[in-house]
């Protein structure tokens, strides 16, 4: 009986959690199609919340400004990761261990912290409050997502697979091109994927570092949440909502799939 009461009991834990996790974002959901601006019952279904998040000119304005700045740091970060993760696969202990720490300093420290270094050390640089310290800022917090996806990959890459091209003729470039770069794709497509969605919600370092004048959409959302939850925020959350959960099945699908994907392209290319 206890054997099988355990079980039964940890599935029901499990549930209890989910639904927890879960109820925030339902409710946000339910409220951003009722016709109360306040919440209330009786629900009425209406659209207009969405409808009127398009003539919303600012929130436009901010949802562009964070989507080119997560473009932008996503293309940077994928890049230098991914070549930062290959020259670490290659160098010695006493190089990626200090590497690695710093690495994991990035993911550890506290955002607010993290953003306060980052106001005192582009001041020094003279790029305080600039589009450019922003970038590289937000590349900065990205880069280690797409480091250590992209070198759990490498290590277990199987580097038979680079000699075999090696031993049939291929230099290093098409042995990168046509080996390398398709066996590591998925795990490059999924650091990029996780280096701009958290660019995209890096509230804190672009409340400290955005330019004047510049707004992007988490902070465009704090300045409109802080007399109150509306329905415009709640329209806004669940489409951000469905656009988080539809990258995380793309990324799914990716991971099983970007690899057969290279290795086809490349096959037709050859």
């Amino acid at each position: 009986m206890k054997t099988t009461a355990l079980p039964r009991l940890m599935k029901i834990w499990l549930y209890v959690v989910l639904v927890i996790l879960a109820l925030p974002l339902l409710a946000m959901t339910a409220l951003s199609v009722n016709q109360s601006r306040y919440g209330t019952f009786p629900f009425h279904f209406t659209l207009d919340w969405y409808a009127n998040l398009a003539h919303d000119q600012a929130l436009v304005d901010a949802l562009v400004t964070s989507l080119n700045l997560a473009t932008q740091a996503t293309i940077f970060a994928v890049v230098v990761g991914t070549l930062l993760a290959l020259g670490m696969a290659r160098a010695k202990a006493y190089v990626t261990l200090p590497v690695n720490g710093l690495l994991l300093a990035l993911l550890t420290v506290p955002a607010l912290i993290l953003a306060a270094g980052f106001v005192v050390v582009l001041g020094w640089l003279g790029l305080g409050s600039s589009t450019l310290g922003l970038i590289l800022a937000s590349i900065v917090t990205s880069l280690p997502f797409v480091v250590l996806i992209v070198s759990g990959r490498l290590r277990d890459l199987d580097p038979n697979y680079a000699e075999a091209a090696h031993s049939l003729g291929a230099g290093p470039l098409r042995t990168f091109l046509t080996i390398t770069i398709p066996l590591i794709g998925p795990s490059i497509i999924a650091g990029g994927l996780l280096a701009f969605v958290i660019t995209f919600n890096n509230f804190a370092i672009q409340l400290f570092l955005a330019p004047i004048g510049v707004s992007t959409l988490p902070v465009q959302i704090y300045s409109m949440v802080r007399l109150g939850v509306t329905p415009d925020v709640d329209a806004l959350a669940t489409i951000i909502i469905l656009s988080t959960v539809l990258l995380v099945v793309a990324l799914n699908w990716l991971s099983g799939n970007a690899a057969k994907l290279f290795t086809t392209s490349t096959n037709k290319g050859n």
